[in-house]
């Protein structure tokens, strides 16, 4: 049995042409996109141009405010001053970088400090004032450490004598002498060891 088409031809043709709701719905979706697109783009485009303006009126109110003002003049004691501050700043830089470490040279001598070991005095001298204590390296002039006390044997001099030579900030380390104390009970030893203080900076 064949089928037959009992609908108008009008309303057939009409329902055809009749557009896709979906359709319809896509097309004011990317319609009202774009156009808050562009109204973005309007508006950052007014804005650079505003700051480009603004920008311009400074530069030209700079120009014209350094026209009529032109730099100070600098005097010529101004320019001597400079001079010398570069020089001092210099002569600091270098004070400081040869400063004699005496608290670490001190502290590690107390460290390797053997038992039975009691010092009576320790003298350091430098080649300059003692209140600036500025060592310079490579100068034919070296600070001096200069140790002295008393022990119970000559083993224990000898001892701190080998222990202050692995020391890297001291150089040259003699034991200078070791003496009995006649007549004391208990026997002891007096010794007296001196030294040189390494420069900042020089070679091993």
């Amino acid at each position: 049995m064949r089928a037959v088409n009992l609908l108008p031809k009008d309303a057939e043709r009409a329902r055809r042409t009749t557009p896709d709701p979906a359709l319809l719905i896509g097309v004011a979706g990317l319609a009202i996109v774009l156009a808050a697109l562009f109204s973005m783009y309007l508006s950052a485009s007014s804005k650079v141009q505003d700051r480009k303006s603004t920008r311009a009126d400074a530069e030209l109110e700079y120009k014209q405010l350094t026209a009529h003002n032109p730099p100070p003049r600098v005097l010529p004691v101004q320019e001597k001053l400079s001079l010398l501050e570069g020089d001092r700043i210099t002569a600091v830089s270098s004070a400081l970088s040869y400063r004699v470490p005496w608290s670490n040279i001190l502290g590690q001598i107390a460290l390797i400090m053997p038992s039975g070991v009691k010092l009576t005095a320790l003298t350091a001298t430098t080649p300059v004032s003692a209140n600036t204590q500025i060592l310079t390296a490579g100068s034919g002039s070296t600070a001096n450490l200069v140790i002295t006390g008393w022990t119970y044997s000559q083993e224990s001099a000898f001892l701190l004598w080998t222990r202050l030579k692995i020391l890297p900030p001291l150089t040259n380390v003699v034991l200078n002498s070791t003496t009995r104390n006649g007549g004391a009970s208990p026997v002891t030893f007096n010794f007296s060891i001196s030294a040189e203080i390494r420069a900042p900076g020089a070679t091993s």
